[in-house]
């Protein structure tokens, strides 16, 4: 029987740092160990840390992610700061005498100005990948892409090789699984071995309002890696992820499946199969045409076709300063 999990809000873990910037997410656990299980007082401001260099300042995402030195402290740091969106049930707060405003222009009856928010009501959401290695400047860093027409021949030739040489560690996944991080972040469990899971807020969502709802289901297999590699085996899995997740998130906060927009990624930001559980009024990163795969179709797919994945086409888009980016050139792919 599958178990059902209410948690409270927690701190984002220290053991490692994620987040999604669209098609470049890290996950990543360092083998140079991590000052917070160390030092329970190390990132409580950011105290000590100088700018490097800005690696990408997205205006439309309001974040900005940035390549520090942390006084003291050898290495680098890469910290991610996005904006929040609106608690609805805060604006009372924010619309009173705590609020100054500065006018910019008026004419006639529209007056434009900037709001300076009390400080408790403007809030930031804050990432920080400490040690950070090459990898992740690379992730996150601003660049150019490529579109790619994956074939089946090219998954087994390139990206199939990427996924078992140059993949990013899954140990915090694994951590996840194992009840050893993150436990009281569980939503929902399901423990069985072959279509069990586990759903979990993914770290970019505060979980104080409702209009950015982002979770994770994390399935307990940990033999499949991706997308390409589901057939008619893998149904009642799909099927169980899709109906319990949805179930779950209902139960807990109040929202509907037909309010939910549930997919994979492919490419994904890391190879352990897992699917995304987002709010319909969020536009989470990584929603568009060549990196969301609903889940539905997904199910549907292989319904029709038991190996339709092994067969098809997949087109994503890939950044061009990445290490499979370099893998498909050395392949002659944009030669082509």
């Amino acid at each position: 029987m599958a178990e059902a999990t209410a948690k409270g809000a927690c701190s984002p873990p220290t053991k490692k740092q994620r987040t999604d910037d669209c098609s470049d997410a890290v996950d990543s656990t360092t083998d140079q160990g991590c000052v917070g299980d160390r030092d329970p007082h190390f990132l409580t401001s950011f105290k000590d840390f100088e700018v490097v260099r800005v690696l990408n300042n997205d205006e439309e995402r309001k974040s900005v992610v940035v390549e520090c030195q942390i006084k003291g402290r050898e290495g680098v740091a890469v910290a991610q700061l996005q904006k929040l969106p609106f608690n609805a049930q805060k604006l009372g707060d924010i619309l009173s005498s705590g609020t100054t405003l500065k006018t910019l222009f008026q004419n006639d009856i529209y007056y434009n100005k900037t709001a300076l928010v009390p400080p408790d009501l403007n809030e930031m959401k804050a990432t920080v990948i400490y040690p950070a290695e090459k990898k992740h400047i690379l992730r996150y860093e601003k660049q150019p892409s490529s579109f790619i027409q994956e074939t089946p021949r090219l998954f087994r030739e390139v990206t199939k090789r990427f996924i078992e040489t140059s993949s990013f560690s899954k140990e915090w996944i694994y951590n996840i699984l194992d009840h050893k991080k993150e436990v009281d972040r569980i939503v929902f469990e399901d423990p069985d071995p072959d279509i069990g899971f586990i759903l979990v807020p993914d770290l970019k969502w505060t979980g104080e309002q409702m209009e950015d709802l982002y979770l994770q289901a994390i399935v307990r297999r940990r033999d499949i890696t991706c997308l390409r590699e589901l057939d008619a085996s893998h149904l009642p899995l799909l099927r169980n992820v899709l109906e319990k997740g949805s179930t779950a998130i209902k139960e807990k906060y109040g929202i509907p499946a037909h309010k939910l927009r549930v997919y994979l990624h492919y490419l994904p930001s890391f190879y352990h199969l897992h699917v995304h559980f987002s709010a319909l009024s969020f536009e989470a990163p990584g929603t568009w045409a060549g990196k969301a795969h609903l889940l539905s179709s997904v199910i549907s797919n292989i319904e029709t076709c038991s190996d339709h994945y092994q067969k098809v086409t997949l087109p994503y888009t890939l950044k061009d300063n990445t290490p499979l980016s370099a893998m498909f050139k050395d392949h002659g792919y944009f030669s082509e």
